[in-house]
C-alpha cells in the first residue's frame, strides 16, 4: 500500500481516537473512564503501528493493561513498578535506539508513577511534560492529528495549572 495512504488512514484512526479521548473528559465514573480509555488506546496503538511507531504501540498496550488492572486493584508502588518494568521490558525487544522512539515509554512510565498523586499541580505538571513527549513523538511519526491534540492538551492543561495557582494565591492573600 502507498505510504501516503497509510499516513492518511493512520491519521483518520487518530481522529477517532482523539475524539474519544476528548469525550472521555465528560465521563464521571472512574471505571467508565478507564474502559473508554482502553478503546481509545487500542485505536491509538493501531495508528502508531501503521506509522511504524513501536514505542507508541508498546506504551498503549501497557496503558490498556494498567487500566484493566486498576479496574480491580488499588494503585500501589509495586504495581506502578511492575507496569514501568513491563514498558521498558517490552520496549527493549521492539523499539530502536533512537531517543525519540523511547519518549512514549518514558511518558507512560512517568504518568503511571504519578497516577495516584493527590497534588493536582504535580499531576498536571507531569501531564504537561508527558504530553510534550508525545507531541514530539507524534510529530516525528507524522501522526499530525495526535500532535495537534497533544498541543491543545498542553495549552489547556497549562492554563488549568495557571488558574489553580492563581486561585490559591488569591486565597492566600485573604
Amino acid at each position: 500500500m502507498d505510504n501516503n495512504i497509510v499516513i492518511v488512514i493512520a491519521n483518520i484512526i487518530s481522529i477517532i481516537s482523539c475524539t474519544i479521548m476528548v469525550l472521555t473528559g465528560l465521563i464521571k465514573s472512574k471505571n467508565r473512564i478507564l474502559a473508554v480509555q482502553c478503546v481509545q488506546f487500542t485505536l491509538m496503538g493501531i495508528s502508531h503501528y501503521l506509522l511504524g511507531g513501536m514505542g507508541g504501540v508498546v506504551a498503549t498496550i501497557v496503558s490498556i493493561l494498567r487500566n484493566l488492572v486498576f479496574f480491580k486493584f488499588k494503585i500501589t508502588v509495586p504495581l506502578k513498578l511492575l507496569f514501568i518494568a513491563l514498558s521498558v521490558g517490552l520496549s527493549l525487544g521492539t523499539v530502536t535506539l533512537n531517543p525519540i522512539t523511547w519518549l512514549p515509554i518514558l511518558a507512560t512510565s512517568l504518568f503511571t508513577w504519578v497516577l495516584d498523586s493527590e497534588d493536582i499541580i504535580k499531576f498536571k505538571n507531569v501531564m504537561i511534560l508527558t504530553v510534550c513527549m508525545w507531541f514530539v513523538y507524534d510529530a516525528y511519526h507524522l501522526n499530525f492529528v495526535s500532535a495537534a491534540f497533544d498541543a491543545f492538551t498542553i495549552v489547556s492543561t497549562s492554563y488549568s495549572v495557571w488558574s489553580i495557582r492563581k486561585e490559591r494565591k488569591a486565597g492566600d492573600n485573604k
